[in-house]
């Protein structure tokens, strides 16, 4: 046996020590050398016969853009960063993933292969909001559609005589359901294309407004708008507000907590408080919360208070103390007449 020496002990509890993961690490390691696939053109749906261009985005060794490519879990092929349907069909419908030299494997993207006359095209199904929609009502063979309505839920949003397309810049909760075109085409003739299902995530849900458990007057009342952040978004830098009923008390600030000083009777009303991104175009209001700051109690208040407490209790043991007697007296006289 080779002994072990006080500079290979401490090397080798370096070593241990580089090695066991901090928390909170891993995930983010893992989210920062997680691949991405992008779509050329960018619809996740598109008809039989047309062509489909995926690309893989990750770290990779220098020289070496490998790529591992992955169809409905299966590996399909390791070539370059690009993967290519000349003319799809619909086995090539499903999920697919890459993976490159340095990265983990990215998340699904779903292609769907359709035949039909006419296509409601979409840049993805599930959004975060913030992030744009782009909406593309498509005839097959690329033929020309006319009087172009797009339905969400079923309802006619916006019509147009000879644009196929729409665009919502920054989505938002509202924009969740089931959305489908419909369109003339050749020989005027009505086509109404399937419906897409298309969710949109909250970046962060609405904030509660707390306030520190002291609110007699004279003391500092403490006010904090909570936010739960999404852990894919641990870093989402929200700018927070605070309003009593009408009135802003704090604009715009990186800080949550909001502090009154010396709390007074009229600062007694409706709290509130607004988390909002740093372009602002998230918005997000907290339910009301009540403040009611109590004045100072005289001694008296206290003196009273003192001697309901101290009657209650002599009533209390004077109770006790019969009960026990008579209880004692009970048991003698049975005794007695047993």
């Amino acid at each position: 046996t080779v002994p072990i020496g006080c500079g290979d002990k401490m090397w080798l509890l370096t070593a241990l020590l580089l090695w066991v993961p901090v928390d909170g690490q891993v995930d983010s390691q893992t989210d920062s050398t997680k691949a991405v696939i992008t779509l050329d053109p960018p619809w996740v749906s598109v008809f039989k016969g047309e062509s489909v261009t995926f690309r893989c985005k990750g770290p990779g060794q220098p020289g070496n853009d490998s790529t591992q490519w992955f169809h409905n879990g299966s590996l399909i092929q390791t070539l370059n960063s690009t993967y290519s349907l000349t003319a799809a069909s619909i086995y090539n419908s499903g999920e697919y993933m890459c993976q490159t030299a340095l990265s983990v494997r990215s998340d699904p993207v779903q292609l769907e292969v359709h035949t039909g006359w006419l296509l409601l095209q979409v840049s993805s199904r599930v959004f975060t909001e913030g992030e744009p929609l782009a909406l593309r009502c498509h005839g097959w063979r690329n033929k020309p559609v006319n009087n172009v309505v797009f339905y969400q839920n079923k309802k006619g949003f916006n019509f147009s005589h000879g644009t196929s397309e729409f665009n919502i810049p920054r989505t938002n909760m509202s924009h969740n359901g089931i959305y489908h075109c419909s369109g003339k085409g050749e020989q005027s003739t009505m086509y109404t294309s399937a419906g897409v299902s298309i969710t949109v995530k909250e970046l962060f849900s609405p904030p509660v407004l707390t306030a520190s458990l002291s609110s007699l007057e004279g003391n500092p009342v403490n006010l904090s708008c909570e936010i739960k952040l999404p852990p894919q978004m641990p870093g989402l830098q929200l700018y927070f507000s605070f309003y009593m009923g009408n009135k802003i008390l704090k604009g715009r600030n990186t800080s949550s907590e909001y502090q009154i000083l010396t709390a007074k009777r009229e600062d007694s009303g409706s709290y509130w408080c607004e988390a909002a991104t740093e372009d602002g175009d998230i918005v997000k209001r907290s339910p009301e919360m009540e403040l009611q700051v109590f004045g100072p109690q005289s001694p008296a208040f206290f003196w009273f208070h003192g001697f309901v407490y101290l009657t209650v209790g002599t009533a209390f043991l004077v109770n006790t103390v019969l009960c026990v007697k008579i209880e004692k007296d009970l048991r003698r006289l049975r005794k007695l007449y047993l």
